[in-house]
């Protein structure tokens, strides 16, 4: 059963709005000893809250090997947990070089892959696009933490945690109707993350685990047609920052990209990859496969997956979603969280329409039913390794372009 509706009008504000109340009180987070306001960047590890205006921000927090990783997510005591994560990581290339690389979750989309290539096409300026519904997850009844653990493999050491949501209510929203309109109510059993990240010699990886639970109940709104999952599949939209005190370019299957001035909507590839100049410093290693839940059967698929243009995401979620990044920005200060970074500072911008690489990690067989999957971030410390494909004539014209999304990405925008 869905809980009481208080509100007559369905906002669009992404993973965090409170459009039902319960009396349900939340079995974890503080009650178990995850609290403390201020994050110990010194310690070589630790786990906490931090308290907000709505609740908190649970955090996880890992300092080794030079490298530091800060991972986010909402939650709430008072209230349905709202829905968000975000997983950062600060380290060092060559010459001391600073770098700031963050990964945010920011939607969740079904499509109807009629073109027949296993990636959502989109393009809302000029009105074309595959994506038949956001799945808002509004908010949680429950929500499990699982503290870091240290844990030694092979004589390599490996840091786990993890963040799960459970008995979710959300919606199936039409994205180009006016904002909040809503086709159908839906529950989800759960949405869980888990992290395993470890460094061998100077690379370090980051192995994310996404449980995308089974929707229970699908119900239409009041005067929609129903609603059927059957044959449709599913998207997760993420935005990336990046920070540097030196010019930074994203790449796609080896030619620089940005997602605010590609005429392209859709872009299939199998990784990303930030360079600082021109030395590889960070990887998003999307491909590969993710398990399909059916009944007692589990089916093995091939992930897709998209680097995304800005033109592709309609232009009323801008405002909700930043909004809603707020309580993330507000706990992201490069000057607090990393103390012995020289050159970058002040608050991390999140607002994911100025980001030069979103991309889609897509699951072409969905149906409505439990997805698993790990995608794999890399960041390559102290490294000095130029890539050979991308030509020596391209650096000019990189400089003078990703020298303007530098300054736009260490200031907070917009407010």
């Amino acid at each position: 059963m869905f809980r009481k509706h208080i509100s007559i009008v369905i906002l669009f504000v992404l993973l965090s709005s409170y459009l039902y109340s319960s009396g349900y009180a939340v079995p974890n987070g503080e009650a178990n000893g995850y609290s403390g306001q201020n994050i110990d960047t010194n310690a070589e590890y630790s786990n906490g809250s931090i308290s907000t205006s709505y609740g908190g921000v649970w955090y996880a927090w890992i300092n080794v090997s030079e490298t530091k990783i800060i991972q986010y997510s909402l939650f709430s005591n008072e209230y349905n947990s709202p829905i968000m994560s975000f997983l950062g990581q600060r380290f060092q290339i060559e010459n001391n070089t600073e770098v700031f690389v963050g990964n945010t979750l920011t939607l969740i989309e079904v499509y109807n892959d009629t073109s027949g290539d296993g990636i959502p096409q989109a393009n809302f300026t000029s009105g074309e696009s595959e994506i038949a519904y956001y799945l808002l997850v509004n908010s949680s009844i429950n929500y499990e933490v699982t503290p870091i653990q240290k844990i030694l493999e092979d004589g390599i050491s490996h840091y786990t945690w993890g963040f799960k949501y459970q008995e979710i209510d959300g919606f199936l929203l039409y994205p180009e109707k006016q904002p909040g309109v809503a086709a159908a109510r839906v529950m989800i059993d759960q949405l869980g993350f888990k992290y395993d990240f470890c460094v061998v010699e100077n690379t370090s990886y980051v192995k994310t685990s996404f449980d995308i639970g089974r929707i229970t109940d699908v119900q239409a709104m009041w005067g929609e047609p129903p609603v059927s999952l059957d044959g449709l599949s599913l998207s997760l939209l993420f935005s990336t920052v990046t920070i540097s005190d030196k010019p930074y370019t994203a790449y796609v299957n080896g030619e620089p990209y940005n997602s605010t001035t590609t005429a392209d909507s859709a872009t299939a590839t199998d990784s990303g990859q930030i360079a600082v100049e021109m030395v590889k410093a960070y990887e998003f290693l999307f491909g590969e496969t993710y398990d399909l839940t059916i009944g007692e059967n589990v089916e093995t698929h091939e992930v897709k997956s998209e680097a995304a243009s800005t033109t592709s995401v309609p232009k009323g979620t801008y405002y909700s979603l930043n909004h809603t990044l707020a309580y993330f920005e507000d706990n992201l200060n490069i000057s607090d969280l990393f103390p012995s970074a020289k050159g970058i500072e002040g608050n991390v911008n999140l607002d994911y329409d100025i980001s030069a690489l979103l991309y889609r990690i897509c699951y072409p067989k969905w149906d409505g039913l439990l997805i698993q999957h790990d995608p794999t971030y890399v960041a390559h410390l102290f490294s000095s390794n130029v890539i050979p494909e991308f030509p020596a004539w391209l650096l000019l014209p990189i400089l003078l372009i990703t020298g303007l999304i530098v300054v736009l990405a260490k200031r907070k925008i917009g407010g």
